[in-house]
């Protein structure tokens, strides 16, 4: 890690010459939290966030992470249940934020960060692209292309992407979404739900196996690319998981064009529920970072910053109500890097390695400043989840409050992360957005 992570709260970086007077660990003593060099204090918060140090962890300015045209889209966590046509479902879209035609490359991956479905959509200028997920899982794939996509007034003409065209065998970009075949949704299904995506006596999960086992959980990045490449289904092939896939500046498969933005949506018309928020956005900065800085996709291609992604954040704050108008309660999604870039399968009933992962501090708050830490906690042990606030995994004792969420690894290793909530009044309406983001890791080495 770099010289400029020096003192630190919850392993983040802070002002040393901060006060610590006031704060947490003077009033409920070292019990309460286990931030290093003391407990969190509201007093040492403001100090550290308004500091004119660019210290790593601090929010200075220099990680763009925002609400904007970005290069890579994440959708954090998506569920469909395919037992009932009314239940659960995601809907998202892909956008172009440019009169220029641009290309994206829709990826799926399983809780346990195996891609699974890659294919890809084609955008003319100002273009929106729709998707509902429930479609991909039944195998229908959207058609878009130069050939097929309607071109508006607005679009510019004459922006050719190599690879694009072709047959009525084609991946589906090109303007001709061939078939699939039946066996790669029955894969794709398996892969979602953990059960064997393998055939004969061992058998292999890309994912783990729920309680509901109709209900197919993951997470969607959609990349801008600079060509055409086939649909693939559990391959790495033309993946952010793929070698070869970056390349300095933008030259590999994927481009550094922040053009993309989109949301989505959770949608369960059987519950009379529906919560939205703007898709996550990971701009491409290619001047900004060196190899060895910890970058979005750093850990598929060695921490180089061949990505030029801006990481997300580590430490956030969410609010949390269970009672009153929200009688439903909150859930917290929950996205995590696990820092590896191997994405083999396991055994069905087993876990990868580095699962769970733990989180390196959570402690809540209730509405009258009492905090209490939940030691070796771990509420969110995969790369995406979704957990209900007072479940069995993240116990509360008071039904209103906020938590501060400190998603490095249990082992220390610093590491990303997204949080967002949902919350429901009974079966009459839902609302959801994003958490507070405390740190930024654009500063910090791999």
């Amino acid at each position: 890690m770099k010289a400029a992570e020096k003192g630190r709260i919850g392993s983040k970086a802070f002002d040393p010459g901060a006060s610590q007077q006031g704060g947490l660990k003077k009033i409920h003593g070292s019990a309460v939290m286990n931030w290093k060099q003391g407990l969190f204090a509201l007093g040492t918060s403001f100090a550290f966030l308004t500091t004119g140090t660019s210290t790593a962890g601090v929010l200075s300015g220099n990680c763009r992470v925002g609400n904007q045209p970005a290069a890579t889209l994440l959708v954090p966590y998506f569920e469909v249940d395919l037992g009932k046509s009314g239940g659960a479902t995601t809907l998202l879209s892909v956008n172009n934020a440019s009169a220029k035609p641009a290309l994206a490359r829709v990826v799926l991956w399983t809780d346990w960060g195996v891609p699974t479905l890659a294919f890809d959509v084609y955008l003319t200028g100002y273009d929106v692209q729709t998707l509902n997920l429930r479609d991909l899982f039944t195998g229908k794939l959207p058609t878009t292309g130069p050939d097929t996509s309607p071109v508006g007034p607005a679009s510019t003409s004459g922006v050719t992407f190599a690879g694009c065209g072709g047959s009525a065998t084609a991946s589906g970009a090109a303007g001709l979404a061939a078939p699939a075949p039946d066996v790669d949704f029955t894969y794709l299904r398996a892969a979602h739900t953990g059960r064997s995506v393998t055939k004969g006596t061992q058998a292999q999960c890309a994912g783990s196996a729920g309680a509901d086992p109709n209900l197919v959980t993951g997470y969607v990045t959609i990349d801008a690319v600079n060509r055409c490449s086939p649909r693939t289904m559990g391959t790495v092939a033309n993946t952010p998981a793929d070698a070869s896939y970056f390349a300095a500046r933008g030259t590999g498969l994927a481009s550094d064009s922040n053009v993309l933005w989109g949301d989505y949506y959770y949608v369960n018309s059987d519950q009379n529920t529906a919560s939205s928020q703007a898709a996550i956005a990971i701009v491409a900065d290619p001047d900004f970072f060196h190899s060895g800085d910890y970058t979005f996709y750093g850990r598929y291609v060695g921490f180089d910053s061949r990505d030029n992604r801006v990481p997300l954040s580590s430490l956030y704050y969410v609010r949390y109500a269970d009672g009153g108008t929200f009688s439903g309660g909150t859930d917290l999604v929950v996205w995590r890097d696990n820092r590896r870039a191997d994405v083999s399968l396991h055994d069905c009933g087993g876990k990868p390695n580095w699962a769970p992962l733990g989180e390196q501090q959570l402690v809540v708050f209730d509405e009258e400043e009492n905090a209490q830490s939940m030691a070796q906690s771990n509420a969110f042990p995969l790369a995406t989840q979704k957990v209900h606030v007072g479940g069995p995994s993240l116990p509360v004792a008071q039904p209103f409050g906020f938590l501060a969420l400190d998603l490095w690894h249990q082992d220390g290793t610093h590491a990303q992360g997204w949080v967002g909530l949902l919350m429901t009044a009974g079966g009459r309406f839902g609302t959801g957005h994003e958490a507070v983001r405390v740190d930024d890791l654009c500063n910090f080495g791999r």
